[in-house]
């Protein structure tokens, strides 16, 4: 673990191929992370980052499509005509997976976070009086929603607040 930056960087990973069923999601986002260029021109993932992904993109990995028109479903964005995702099954099982495979594929035990849940795999949930994951989450979805077609965001700078375990 590194020690406090002053500083926090956040980069909507581009290049993130489309999700299709039963895609490994840590091997689908690992090429387009490998390959990401920071501000300070280092590049891939180091220890002590954060990986946030769009639920969305778990959810079409875990081969969860629907009938468009099904109750509980998440945005219609990005999917084809007729077609719905319903959200991750168990959320917390599909950071921990992801978390353990980005571990395999970068070492340094990277903390993942998946959006709309908060659900997280090796970040604190609170930094002082501030949810920690929330407020992360909310950052990332402006940079997903700013970019279209990046449902990975990468932190940086926040290194102190990840645990080698996985949370409950």
């Amino acid at each position: 673990m590194e020690a406090p930056h002053s500083s926090l960087h956040m980069v909507a990973v581009p290049n993130i191929p489309q999700a299709t069923t039963k895609d490994d999601v840590a091997a689908l986002i690992s090429p387009a992370l490998n390959s990401l260029v920071w501000p300070d021109l280092r590049t891939g993932l180091a220890q002590g980052d954060i990986v946030i992904i769009s639920r969305k993109l778990v959810a079409i990995c875990e081969g969860r499509l629907v009938k468009q028109g099904t109750e509980g479903t998440l945005s219609e964005g990005n999917t084809p005509t007729g077609i719905a995702v319903l959200p991750p099954k168990n959320p917390l099982a599909s950071v921990r997976e992801i978390r353990r495979g980005l571990d395999a594929r970068f070492g340094g035990r990277p903390g993942v976070i998946l959006t709309g849940t908060n659900h997280a795999a090796g970040v604190d949930e609170v930094a002082g009086e501030v949810n920690l994951r929330a407020n992360l989450v909310a950052s990332a979805e402006i940079l997903m929603n700013a970019y279209p077609n990046h449902p990975v965001v990468a932190v940086r700078g926040l290194g102190h607040y990840l645990t080698y375990e996985d949370q409950e």
